[in-house]
């Protein structure tokens, strides 16, 4: 099997790695992990590595990566939390009537 090991110390998460020939000899396998694993596939060609995730992950992370750009996130999920901690909570019917 030609599976590629990356030690990368920024890097916590596992993922499975492997070579472009491995990728291609064993395309449902691939698709597979990428569907199951978070992190997705590392495919490695040419010492390019390429990440095979799945669909919904991809949206996950873009959904992320937008939330995070939003002025003041961290502030008002600390003041969400304080104010949950305090009791200070809405029912569902309060919100959508």
């Amino acid at each position: 099997m030609a599976i590629i090991n990356q030690d990368k110390k920024l890097r916590q998460l596992m993922t499975y790695n492997v070579t472009a020939d491995y990728a291609s000899q064993n395309f449902d396998e691939i698709i597979q992990r990428a569907n199951t694993e978070a992190e997705g596939v590392t495919i490695v060609k040419d010492n390019k590595s390429y990440v095979l995730i799945d669909q919904e992950e991809l949206e996950a992370l873009i959904e992320t990566a937008e939330l995070l750009q939003t002025r003041d996130i961290l502030k008002d999920v600390s003041q969400a939390r304080e104010e949950y901690q305090q009791g200070e909570t809405l029912t569902m019917e309060d919100v959508f009537g």
